[in-house]
């Protein structure tokens, strides 16, 4: 006759060698005999637990503290079957009695701190985790758990430190490594992140969450193709998530994938229909690909899911600017001011259009130096409401800008102001006066300059003299803007950026001289490319745009691509050609070879993305049958 001592030796056996039915079996037939025999039970429990029958293991649990009340481990074997069974407010209970019971277990505290983790607790998780680590300073998975919800409360450097602990005790666990890489990504050191991400997979090989984790890191540092990868392998693997298709669309998306682009986000939307951030940038690929009506769309129904997402209102405003509705588009760009980083906010109140007699109106540039001269021609207007203006602008506008007669003094970007009692931004110009196409004034010249003392050289009055620029600016590092708009600015600065040579088709005209006003790091193309005999450089002659103006006025013609050089001629009210890329801003419309803005523009636009040789074939052509 066995005992059932020798019973339960018999099934611990079993259960040690997960031999888990024999294990099951014996207990059983303990508990025949003897019902209320707690070890057998505490196995049967496990066992229970162990094969996903929650609610066997739960009543196990419970049977053994109607037998012991006091029994801790019992507790919270119990809690921990009960917060998998989301009944978080009975789980916290039994953990709470265990550690009344037992106050020195280290596993309870971490068990405890799991479920306070999956509540959102973090601070609560923190103080069980670090309890556990105390009691058992080696406790590898304390110190990884303990990293998690440091990370959710933004205390990275402190969590980095707790997985470096946790893999010096536990250097094979793969999910270790990843969570560390994790966190590496979120202070920015992405080249060690992926380092970590590489250590996980020498030791899991087909962990998807991984290579989706990659393809962040290699997007951010700009490796696009790699990030391709990754996540595709991502994919692959079965990691089939609404945020893995998401972020691929956005690497197309800076690949010039955009077809393949729109595919992800659409299976990213399909996903998680609830999600917003697909639809917006389902709607920046419609626009990049000159769907307007699609981009509108895609913007309406991220803000129908969340009226106050500010980058859908800020994309929907390019949209419909793009297709021809100022008012509602101006009025959608207001949004801006949702973000605090956007522009400036001043410490007096912003102008609401009323009556300025009596007082002084600070009118901000907060934009790009093309953005300023646009809406610097709202000046007349402002001050048709009386009081005295003032502009705020970047020192390359200073002197240009003193120019206007309503202007009675321009402060230069970062010095202090004079009084004043209102202030409003050029860019909201258009939305307080209700301008639509039909109303926008567009009388020209709106800017003069006395001349600067600058005198284009060279210059033959009996041959047609042009100067160009090939290259936008690359937004500056200076300017403050929310890094989702940012990225819009850089699309931008390499979309209208042509390269050198294919320009250079122009001096296949006829009595033609071309004058470079270029400026920034493109004026160094010339010499790049051996130009310096066929294009004559005037940045050596450039302080400022008051001097580009003073050599826009001793042309005939200025062709350019779309920045603040095209802005100045056009407010000069001289003759401009602007090469436009495919999917250009929205200032300038679709299909128009005319701007409403700029009586003295023609526009020239891309066939094709990237086509920049097909759109300066157009000008050549033009060149050669114009009249001037």
């Amino acid at each position: 006759m066995v005992s059932i001592s020798e019973a339960l030796a018999s099934a611990f056996r079993a259960y040690q060698t997960e031999n888990l039915f024999e294990a099951e079996w014996t207990c059983q037939q303990i508990v025949q005999q003897q019902p209320d025999y707690v070890p057998a039970l505490h196995l049967l429990g496990a066992i229970a637990y162990q094969t996903g029958r929650l609610d066997t293991a739960i009543a196990r649990y419970q049977q053994i503290l109607s037998v012991d009340p006091n029994h801790a481990e019992a507790h919270n074997n119990l809690a921990v079957a009960l917060q998998d069974r989301e009944d978080w407010r009975q789980a916290r209970m039994h953990f709470q009695r265990a550690l009344e019971l037992n106050p020195n277990h280290a596993p309870t505290y971490f068990n405890f701190g799991n479920l306070l983790l999956q509540q959102k607790d973090w601070g609560g998780a923190i103080a069980q985790y670090q309890q556990a680590i105390a009691l058992n300073p080696n406790y590898a998975r304390a110190h990884n758990n303990l990293a998690n919800a440091l990370r959710q409360q933004r205390q990275l450097d402190a969590a980095i430190e707790h997985y470096h602990k946790a893999i010096a005790l536990e250097p094979n666990n793969p999910q270790t490594y990843n969570n560390l890489g994790n966190a590496l990504q979120e202070v920015g050191q992405f080249e060690a992140a992926i380092a970590q991400y590489q250590k996980s997979l020498t030791l899991q090989a087909d962990n998807p969450e991984v290579y989706f984790n990659l393809g962040n890191a290699m997007g951010s540092l700009g490796q696009f193709e790699a990030a391709i990868t990754y996540y595709h392998s991502a994919l692959n693997l079965g990691f089939n998530r609404a945020e893995v298709h998401n972020n691929l669309g956005l690497v197309l998306r800076e690949c010039r994938y955009l077809e393949q682009a729109v595919e992800h986000f659409q299976q990213a939307i399909a996903l998680n229909p609830d999600n917003v951030e697909p639809y917006v940038n389902l709607g920046i690929v419609l626009y990049e690909q000159n769907d307007l009506v699609g981009a509108i769309t895609q913007c309406r129904r991220a803000i129908a899911l969340n009226p106050d997402h500010a980058d859908a209102h800020l994309n929907l405003s390019f949209a419909l600017l793009a297709s021809g509705d100022l008012e509602q588009g101006f009025a959608e760009y207001e949004w801006r001011w949702k973000y605090k980083e956007f522009g400036i906010q001043l410490e007096k109140p912003r102008w609401d259009g009323s009556d300025l007699q009596g007082k002084t109106i600070l009118l901000f540039a907060e934009m790009g130096l093309g953005d300023a001269i646009h809406f610097i021609r709202y000046v007349p207007l402002v001050a048709q409401r009386g009081g005295q203006i003032l502009v705020d602008c970047r020192p390359e506008l200073v002197r240009l800008f003193s120019e206007i007669p309503e202007v009675n003094q321009v402060i230069p970007r970062g010095t202090t102001h004079p009084p004043y009692d209102v202030y409003t931004p050029l860019f909201s110009l258009p939305h307080l006066f209700g301008h639509t196409l039909d109303t926008i004034p567009a009388q020209v010249p709106y800017l003069s300059v006395s001349n600067t003392g600058v005198q284009l050289p060279e210059r033959d009055p009996n041959i047609l003299n042009v100067g160009i620029v090939w290259a936008s600016a690359m937004p500056s590092r200076e300017l403050t803007t929310p890094d989702a708009y940012r990225r819009y600015l850089i699309h931008s600065y390499k979309s209208r950026t042509a390269p050198l040579p294919i320009f250079m088709a122009l001096q296949s005209v006829p009595n033609i001289k071309l004058y470079s006003l270029q400026a920034g790091s493109h004026a160094a193309d010339i010499s790049l490319y051996g130009f310096e005999q066929n294009l004559v450089d005037l940045s050596s002659h450039i302080q400022d745009l008051a001097d580009t103006a003073t050599l826009i006025s001793q042309l005939d013609l200025v062709i350019s691509v779309d920045t603040a050089v095209a802005h100045l001629t056009g407010a000069l009210g001289k003759p401009i050609w602007v090469v436009l890329p495919f999917a250009c801003d929205w200032r300038w419309m679709q299909q128009r070879e005319d701007s409403p803005w700029y009586p003295t523009m023609r526009l020239f636009r891309q066939d094709a993305a990237g086509d920049w040789a097909g759109a300066i074939a157009k000008v050549v052509d033009a060149l050669r049958n114009w009249k001037h």
